[in-house]
This record gives C-alpha cells, structure tokens and sequence, in this order.
C-alpha cells in the first residue's frame, strides 16, 4: 500500500525547519541540557545522505542459517568499525554513516540530553541475577545505517521543508539496511558479575527516591507529568543488530540478533567480551504455547548455549534479548510497527489472541488491528488503514511523537495519553518507551 502522507495527519510546516543535510535542523523536541552542565550533550545525526555508498556488506557472503555466529559476529564488527566507542557521535565516524531517528525526544521516555538514551524495559529484581534485589532501570541508543539513514531522509524531507508531513512511500528498507540498539543499565557488578568491566556511558535517567525497592522510578508523576531526571553512569548490557535479508524475505524480510555483555569472560577488551545469544529470521507461527510445552522447538530461531538462560528468554523458545520481554520475542515485537500504531508491540499471555505476533508477515503488509479492535488481526479492513513501517518500531514511536506534538493542527482525531499509553479515537496504541 501508499500514501502519500501519514493517514490522519494532514499538512503541517515545522517551524524553523532546515534542509536535511544541515547541522542542527530540528527535526525533534530535545530535553535541555541541565543548568551548569559541564559534560557532553547529545548531538543528534540527521545529516541523512540521498543515496548510500557502495561498499562491501561481508555478512552477505555468509548463510545466517548454517554460520550463525559467524554471521553475526560479522554484523557486529560492521556496526562497531570506526565508532566512537565512549559518546557514540556517529558524525565522528569516519568509516560509514550512522543515523539517528527523528522525533524520539518528546514524553516522560523520550530521548536524555547527555548521550541521547531512550528508556528501555526495566529488570525486575533477580531478572538479570539471582544477587540483583532491586529494580534496575535500563536505556537504550539506537541508530541505521546509511542505507536506512537514506530511506529516514525521505520520509522526513516534506516535514523539514514545510510541504507536509512525513512521507511512508520512502519505505520498505532496502537489502542491506542495519539498524543497532545499544543497551545501558544502572544495574552494577554488585547486582551481576556479567557487569564488571563493562563499557560505561553517563545519561539523564529517572530518579528513584527509594532505590533499593522492587519498583524501578516512575517516568511520570503523582501530577501526571514526566518525573525529575539526575545524571547517572549506566553498564552496557545488551547489543541488538536486525538487518534487511533478502535471504530472509520469504518469511519477514529481516534477520534480528542479539548479543550480552559478559564481563567474566578472560580478555582485557570488553567489546570482545559481547556473546551472541542468537538470531531469528521469522515467528514459527506453528510453535504454539502448547506445543513449546510439549517440547516442539523453534525452527525459524537459532538460540546459542554460551549464554545460561538464553533458550528461556523468547516465547516458545524463540530468540530474545535479555533486556527484552519474556512474553514475545524480536520479530514479533518489531511486526507490530505501523501508523497509526493501533497494536501494542507485545503479545499478551493468553495464545489465542497472542499467536496475532507470531505470524510470518511479510515487513510490507501491517500487522493491522489488535485482536477485539475491528476484527483482530490480519482483518482485511485495515489494510486501507494502516501503513506498514517495515518492522521500525522507532520510526512508529517517532511518527506518533511528531502527530501528537501537532494534535491541535491535524486531522488526527481524538488523542489522549494516559501515563505510558496513547490513545487514538478510544484505540489503544503503543507505549512510549521501547
């Protein structure tokens, strides 16, 4: 399907908008650098290019089925060449470009001013450890490559020039586009050994009065309003590497794998001390919760035994990260992602309703409405309605940031947020923190 803009958002200049190759264009709402703030401050890479440069992609030469880990390993090694492994300024990257996603600033979640961070899943106590007591919060950085950064430059293009709003026909992604989630925690060694020596990185997180309770800070407040921040040092933890496979398109079109700091791993590099947990390249819509329990296995997941626990961390067995939620799994987390975004990202517990994430949907088509809104999932009616975002669950955050930042001059309809959910005309959509 194509639009030519986002359906419900009408036309709309954002004002003092520059081109997109400009230092600077405010393509976002960024939380102000604290008064007397000496330290770094977020720069975010929006200098988007018309078109990537050829070079080689070495993980295309690789099958990510009989090499897994090789193949990740080689997707891993791209995503760190040249980076600035302690601020992460992707403009500082001499190698090949980075970008950022416009619009993940705005609400209680949105973006930190040090480093850029958006809040992750929190672990609950004894979730990264059996010696973690607390809740720890963790965020996330995240970032396309030039071939991604070139697709994000066009949708957001008509926004920048005061023509109107963003533009969905830029999409699908191209083969080869990587997207890459770095994962912070303010869980320390003391919480897990996995944590020592770990790379670190200061960022503007909630602030939790009680910090040795089960409850992690709030991103709101008692008066409905985005919760005070203090700067604190978070411990990488999680790596998530997803990237277009035309090798993969007769399921999903992407691949999507993870990796998990482990700091008792021998070596002095901490960056060699990242170990795969797996990868994924479709939903084994076969694998139901009872047949998992009978002892069926994923047959569109590879899951490692490196890491102790990894073969519990997705539905059924399915990959997942570690910061990710138990309920789901990669894939069927980023499937969820459309515009409007009328289907939360996790699938709930029951599986008569939860199996709607586990199909194998092709990354064009959306995952249209939740079970019990119009007729569940794959109701042909919403194929009219809703745009497919090619499995960018930041591009669906970002969309929903920018829509909701103009309500009062679109077409949108009835919006209302009500702590960590929107929703649109009485529909429940996603939850503002991924």
């Amino acid at each position: 399907m194509r639009v030519l803009t986002i359906f419900f958002l009408g036309w709309l200049c954002l004002s003092g908008a520059l081109a997109p190759g400009a230092v600077g264009a405010p393509l976002d709402r960024m939380e102000p650098a604290a008064p007397g703030w000496r330290g770094p401050v977020f720069e975010p890479q929006f200098r988007y290019p018309a078109k990537a440069k050829p070079e080689m992609r070495p993980w295309m030469t690789v099958s990510f089925r009989a090499e897994p880990e090789r193949y990740l390993r080689l997707l891993l090694a791209y995503a760190l060449e040249g980076q600035d492994r302690v601020d992460w300024r992707l403009a500082s990257n001499r190698v090949r470009g980075w970008y950022h996603v416009p619009w993940l600033g705005p609400g209680p979640n949105g973006r930190e001013f040090v480093h850029g961070l958006t809040r992750a899943r929190d672990f609950a106590p004894g979730e990264l450890d059996a010696a973690q007591s607390a809740c720890r919060q963790n965020w996330a950085l995240a970032f396309y490559n030039d071939l991604g950064g070139a697709v994000l430059g066009r949708v957001w293009r008509p926004v920048v020039k005061g023509r109107g709003g963003p533009d969905l026909r830029a999409l699908p992604f191209p083969v080869g586009t990587v997207a890459v989630k770095l994962v912070f925690t303010e869980a320390t060694a003391s919480d897990s050994a996995m944590l020592s020596g770990a790379p670190e990185i200061a960022a503007n997180i909630h602030a939790d009065s009680t910090p040795g309770d089960a409850m992690c800070a709030r991103a709101i407040d008692a008066r409905d309003k985005p919760a005070a921040r203090h700067v604190q040092t978070l411990r990488l933890v999680q790596v998530d590497i997803s990237v277009r496979e035309d090798r993969a398109r007769y399921k999903t079109g992407w691949v999507f794998g993870s990796f998990v700091y482990d700091g008792t791993k021998a070596g002095v590099d901490p960056w060699a001390k990242l170990v795969p947990l797996g990868l994924m390249w479709g939903n084994d819509p076969q694998l139901s919760d009872a047949n998992a329990a009978a002892g069926a296995k994923p047959r569109q997941s590879i899951v490692f035994d490196a890491f102790p626990g990894a073969r519990g961390l997705g539905r059924g067995g399915r990959m997942n990260g570690l910061v990710d939620e138990r309920a789901s799994a990669c894939s069927s987390c980023h499937m969820a992602a459309q515009w409007p975004s009328l289907a939360r990202m996790t699938a709930p517990a029951d599986w008569a309703t939860g199996r709607c994430w586990f199909r194998n949907l092709d990354a064009r088509y959306p995952f249209g409405f939740e079970p019990g809104q119009r007729g569940g999932c794959g109701d042909p009616a919403a194929l009219g309605k809703v745009q497919a975002l090619d499995f960018s669950l930041q591009l669906a955050i970002g969309l929903r940031n920018w829509s909701l930042a103009h309500a009062g001059r679109t077409r949108l309809g009835a919006i209302a947020l009500r702590g960590d959910e929107l929703t649109v005309n009485g529909e429940v959509s996603l939850p503002l923190r991924r």
